[in-house]
């Protein structure tokens, strides 16, 4: 036998081809003029349970080349924390949050105005978290993280009696006389469909629809394509796909072959990526979004779908001209 004609030649890449194959689906570029409206970082009512504080998350994204951020904690409005990084950080916008849980008063309309007068003006108005019924239920079944004890009486639900409650027009009205963006949070779909309708009654220009696609929100895709005919935008957040939601919320990862196509079913124009990160068992956000982006392009989600997910809905939510 002769195994000189059965050799194969071996062809190595060249050091050009290697250095334009570790960033072959362009995810710095994409990063450059992301917008991510969803982080947690310290300070944090549990700061043990998150990985770095807002001036290293800020100097992370400004390395990255982002173009801004909202912060968000489950405790008091991040407001304070974003004026004071914006002006002190690493030169990129910072922008707070608020979220109507216990601590801030619930669906508390005076709460909800100190946060959107107070510092530059919370970007973003949160329903509760996990202090809504509906998560106070959910989490029954199975749950390991870092939300306040909280009793069934407690629970906060925005719908009574088949109605929402007078607080909850209030607080519309006041984020749309302040131009912000209203989340619903993790409200349940019936709640989240009585918010949405009260809030096109009243002429609200921004508004999410959040953690489209996780289990506890009971969101189907009939609702969520009603929502985004309705000008909504629809968020898939990076935070379902991490491990914690094993041992966190007792179920598995969401597939990212399936959020890509639950974005393109849904429409591109109607949905934006955020990580929902900054959890110490998770990358820290930049990192993570970076991630997401290279996950993304995998499954095939087009560059140009990223730009319209990462850079210009949530540049629409947070009230900023398109780049």
């Amino acid at each position: 036998m002769n195994t000189q004609s059965m050799s194969i030649p071996l062809r190595f890449p060249s050091r050009e081809q290697m250095s334009r194959g570790l960033d072959a689906g362009g995810v710095s570029d994409l990063m450059v003029g992301g917008i991510d409206v969803h982080i947690h970082t310290n300070p944090h009512v549990f700061p043990l349970s998150h990985s770095q504080d807002v001036i290293a998350l800020a100097q992370d994204a400004h390395a990255a080349g982002m173009r801004a951020l909202v912060i968000k904690d489950i405790g008091t409005s991040t407001t304070g924390t974003a004026y004071v990084a914006s002006r002190l950080g690493a030169g990129i916008p910072i922008f707070g949050a608020h979220v109507m849980n216990l601590a801030s008063g619930g669906v508390n309309p005076r709460a909800v105005w100190v946060a959107l007068t107070h510092g530059d003006g919370a970007k973003v108005i949160h329903f509760p978290t996990g202090d809504s019924r509906n998560h106070y239920e959910y989490r029954k079944r199975f749950y390991a993280g870092v939300n306040l004890p909280l009793s069934e009486e407690e629970a906060i639900t925005v719908v009574k009696d088949g109605k929402l409650i007078p607080e909850v027009r209030e607080v519309i009205s006041l984020v749309k006389e302040f131009d912000a963006c209203l989340a619903t949070c993790h409200l349940s779909a019936e709640e989240s469909h009585h918010v949405v309708r009260e809030a096109k009654d009243q002429g609200l220009k921004r508004i999410i629809v959040s953690h489209s696609q996780w289990a506890m929100t009971g969101l189907k895709m009939s609702d969520l394509k009603t929502f985004a005919e309705l000008g909504c935008q629809i968020e898939f957040d990076f935070g379902l796909m991490m491990p914690f939601m094993h041992f966190v919320h007792g179920e598995p990862t969401k597939n990212p072959r399936d959020v890509a196509a639950a974005m393109k079913d849904i429409g591109i124009e109607h949905c934006f990526m955020s990580s929902d990160l900054g959890q110490l068992y998770s990358p820290v956000p930049v990192e993570g979004m970076r991630s997401y982006i290279a996950i993304l392009l995998k499954v095939g989600i087009t560059p140009e779908e990223i730009r319209t997910m990462f850079h210009r809905n949530p540049a629409k939510i947070i009230g900023f001209e398109e780049w």
